[in-house]
């Protein structure tokens, strides 16, 4: 444990504290004995000096255990969350697809705050409570041992009850933060979502669906609640039933002169001392059980996280790309692709074309194994890519998808993303944004809103664009990023990735795009439907000239 000197200074700083503590009733007990014997003569200086010392060293020392543990703790709090992240950043989008976001940040807010509270709170209070009990059942024999029997006589009790308490709390506990995933996720859904909501008015209906969830979680909570309640009642009256019985058994013993008064005082002073820790015990285990709960939860994603890309040099020269028998499908659905196959040479453009739904953006996906393709199905440079390190293969292909993404970053940061030594305005030169980006008032150091919201649909798509090309990949994966950009510009995009000597793979909807192609493959319903040059398809008919055909008529019906 890296912090394993601080847990040590909190933990004898808290043994002291106990020492200190537990001197003080038997400083009394030697004070009511010394008036019991020499009345109001008794000198009692010294005794009320050391009790006032000992107070004082109680509570310095107090002071450092909880210095030392809950700064500890705060340390473990900011590790949990780094490495939690650094998780999250080396899962394939299956895993995202099988966990909501709002269950991931639950795991990275308030699971990780339930740790730092059981490795702080929680270990002072198990600390505190095994000092106690070990420190004030050794003071309370040494006082009386037939007494502290009487007085321990409730202890199965209680470990009965705790044990069942513990049980019921994981259950309620486990549920209530699962609960409180879906809940985060309504509202992270919401927010990402809200123009949509308002441009149709779905307010009510997203209300209601909040309220559902929220309402579930206010009953697991109250649940959780109410184990609590009970069990910390309970506990207190327990431990009065024993001051009673010590009372009545302890009153008879000085009465026989077994022992004195001033035993007595200090045996219900180390009684009273454990009434906390016994009261407190049910607010103990409660964060014990939730935050070993949250952190079997945050070590289910850290443990399950692959290793990550790293840095890697890219392969040389522009590799040549090839698809052999490729049949693939995502979790739950039916094949997406059947048996796709044909290749790439190096520095050549090949578009695929084909309907919504016709496999285009898997082919992408599975390129750039952001998704895992079978074995020996994908082949770049001729290596297969499950084979080929991921830092290499991230170094060698220039994935642009479909849907832009920007950070809430500047224009600059967004182009390079950290990376140094990039010509970000040769990058977008060629991504035909440079003379947009330069008319900003701010130019490249222009922030852009949350998730790019600030610029353009076709300004977000170039800008992705020339991200990828400062990264000067050796292979570029194009989907769909001429969706939203007129003929006049795409034609200068074209022109210029056509002059960059890169293999492209460009996924398009745009048949004016596939045209500049070297090769065009027609995809329909997951399998090549035709492959060959633009002209060759328009001649054979198929799904590609039908495709042709209808653009050239909407061309015309927009231009009339």
């Amino acid at each position: 444990m890296r912090y394993r000197a601080r847990y040590t200074l909190g933990a004898l700083c808290l043994a002291a504290a106990t020492g200190f503590s537990l001197a003080i009733p038997w400083t009394v007990k030697h004070a009511i004995d010394a008036l019991a014997r020499e009345g109001a003569g008794a000198a009692l200086g010294g005794e009320v000096g050391l009790i006032l010392a000992l107070a004082a060293a109680h509570w310095i020392t107090r002071l450092g255990s909880r210095f030392a543990t809950i700064g500890a703790a705060q340390r473990v709090e900011a590790d949990l969350r780094d490495g939690l992240y650094a998780a999250l950043q080396k899962f394939p989008p299956e895993f995202f697809a099988r966990h909501s976001t709002g269950d991931l940040m639950t795991r990275a807010s308030s699971d990780v705050t339930a740790v730092r509270s059981l490795v702080g709170f929680g270990a002072i209070s198990l600390i505190q409570t095994v000092l106690a009990f070990g420190g004030a059942l050794a003071a309370m024999l040494a006082v009386d041992p037939w007494l502290t029997l009487w007085a321990m006589a409730p202890l199965p009790v209680l470990v009965l009850l705790a044990r069942r308490f513990n049980v019921a709390l994981n259950a309620r506990t486990q549920a209530t933060q699962e609960q409180l995933g879906v809940v985060s996720g309504r509202v992270q859904e919401t927010l990402a979502g809200m123009a949509m909501i308002r441009a149709y008015t779905l307010e009510p209906r997203a209300a209601g669906a909040f309220a559902e969830a929220n309402r579930a979680l206010l009953e697991r909570g109250v649940a959780l609640a109410a184990i609590q309640a009970r069990f910390t009642p309970l506990m207190s009256l327990i431990a009065g039933v024993g001051v009673l019985v010590v009372i009545w058994v302890g009153g008879q013993g000085v009465a026989a002169g077994r022992i004195t008064l001033g035993d007595l005082v200090a045996f219900n002073g180390y009684l009273a001392y454990l009434a906390w820790p016994t009261v407190a015990l049910g607010l103990t285990l409660s964060v014990v059980r939730r935050g070993l709960t949250s952190m079997e939860r945050i070590q289910e994603i850290v443990e399950a996280a692959p290793p990550a890309a790293g840095e890697g040099a890219p392969l040389a020269g522009a590799p040549s790309l090839a698809f052999e028998h490729l049949t693939w499908g995502y979790p739950g659905r039916g094949p997406a692709l059947r048996d796709v196959t044909f290749a790439v040479a190096p520095g050549e453009i090949v578009a695929v074309v084909g309907p919504t739904g016709a496999g285009k953006t898997t082919l992408g996906l599975l390129l750039a194994r952001l998704w895992d393709p079978p074995p020996g199905t994908v082949s770049v440079g001729g290596r297969d890519v499950t084979a080929l390190p991921l830092a290499t293969l991230r170094a060698t292909v220039g994935w642009v998808p479909q849907e832009a993404f920007l950070f809430s970053r500047s224009i600059e940061d967004n182009v390079t993303l950290g990376r140094a030594g990039l010509d970000v305005a040769a990058a977008t030169r060629a991504a035909g944004v440079d003379t947009e980006v330069a008319a900003f008032p701010d130019g490249y150091a222009t922030v852009v809103g949350e998730r790019g919201l600030t610029v353009s649909g076709g300004q977000r798509q170039r800008l992705a664009l020339a991200r990828a090309l400062a990264g000067r990949p050796r292979l570029l994966v194009l989907d769909d990023v001429f969706a939203s950009v007129d003929a006049a510009t795409e034609d200068a995009i074209v022109r210029a990735l056509r002059a960059s000597g890169l293999t492209i793979l460009v996924m398009t909807h745009r048949l004016r795009v596939a045209q500049a192609a070297d090769r065009i493959v027609v995809l329909e319903n997951g399998s090549v439907e035709a492959s060959g040059e633009h002209a060759a398809l328009l001649a054979a008919g198929g799904l590609y000239a039908r495709l042709w055909r209808r653009q050239q008529l909407e061309a015309e019906i927009a231009r009339a």
